[in-house]
């Protein structure tokens, strides 16, 4: 095992960070390749790391195997960080290279230290009643306005990936539709415009729409969808409300392409859109598409979130 020990060094020389959470012990629970950088940051800045249902190579970051189960991770732990994308329907967290499905539950908080942080990028009402009841904070990182913007040109790239992979025309003079102009979907029609896309934006926030059309696209509200979408080639829904309903998706041709990359369930009629024969997906994990370059935006967030809960948890264990 010397020769992992010696990556995770390298991994902190090169990183150069100051030991800023020395003493701390944090778990890393479920993600992808994004989560890997997240390790190697908290190595880099002194903490001691658990990690359970990363992918493989986590183990060679920290120098050790990872752990069996999320309670083996989470025991004891002053931080727990969880992956951006949302809990399944199921309940079972985002951990797409781990061999079961992981459960954020009862089981797993069985030793959780109180007052630990719990950081993760959306929660669910069963999730915040767990952790009132075992003591834990939890802060919600999914939609930190700075981290979505260092976030939202991998994102855009990977539904860009997904766009081609799904489609028979070229993103080069198609006719497409960005429905919601946030973070993301700023960044989207930038990129579609940049790539010789006819771009429309959808929005209800008329200063939005001031925006997007002084970047080059064609703005229209929101309650002018249905008529706007009849001859898109490819349709992007970044609100995370039902939008694109059945009457909507009646309105389009057949051979659009929808991808929906708002938090899930995302906005559109998924059941609606299979009866009507329209290809239509819900683009989860988008910031996987380069993870090294997502993941060490993601540590520069999480990294300022627990810099900040600092001095209170130094003060638990102090207490503890």
């Amino acid at each position: 095992m010397e020769h992992l020990t010696m990556g995770a060094a390298a991994g902190k020389e090169r990183r150069g960070e100051q030991a800023t959470l020395s003493g701390l012990q944090a778990a890393v629970i479920g993600g992808d390749g994004r989560e890997l950088e997240v390790l190697k940051g908290l190595l880099a800045a002194g903490a001691a790391v658990r990690a359970c249902g990363c992918p493989p190579a986590a183990a060679e970051v920290m120098g050790r195997p990872q752990c069996r189960t999320l309670a083996e991770a989470i025991a004891g732990s002053d931080v727990i960080i969880a992956p951006v994308p949302v809990i399944a329907p199921d309940g079972s967290l985002y951990a797409p290279q781990w061999p079961e499905p992981l459960f954020l539950d009862a089981t797993a908080l069985t030793e959780a230290k109180p007052g630990a942080l719990l950081l993760i990028g959306t929660s669910t009402p069963q999730l915040k009643a767990l952790a009132q009841e075992r003591g834990l904070r939890i802060q919600e990182y999914g939609d930190d306005d700075e981290l979505m913007i260092l976030r939202a040109p991998t994102i855009a790239e990977g539904a860009i990936g997904l766009t081609i992979a799904n489609t028979e025309v070229s993103i080069h003079d198609a006719q497409a539709l960005v429905v919601g102009f946030g973070r993301i979907g700023f960044t989207l029609t930038r990129l579609l415009l940049n790539m010789g896309a006819h771009v429309r934006v959808a929005a209800r926030n008329p200063v939005q729409r001031a925006r997007a059309w002084e970047l080059g696209a064609r703005p229209l509200p929101l309650a002018e969808l249905a008529t706007a979408v009849a001859d898109c080639d490819m349709v992007f829904n970044t609100v995370p409300a039902l939008v694109l309903t059945r009457a909507v998706l009646e309105q389009m041709q057949r051979d659009v392409f929808v991808l929906d990359i708002a938090s899930a369930p995302g906005g559109t009629d998924f059941e609606a859109a299979r009866e009507l024969g329209i290809k239509a997906m819900l683009g989860r994990g988008l910031g996987s598409r380069a993870p090294r370059t997502a993941g060490r935006s993601q540590w520069q967030g999480l990294h300022k979130l627990i810099l900040a809960a600092l001095p209170s948890l130094r003060r638990g264990e102090r207490h503890g």
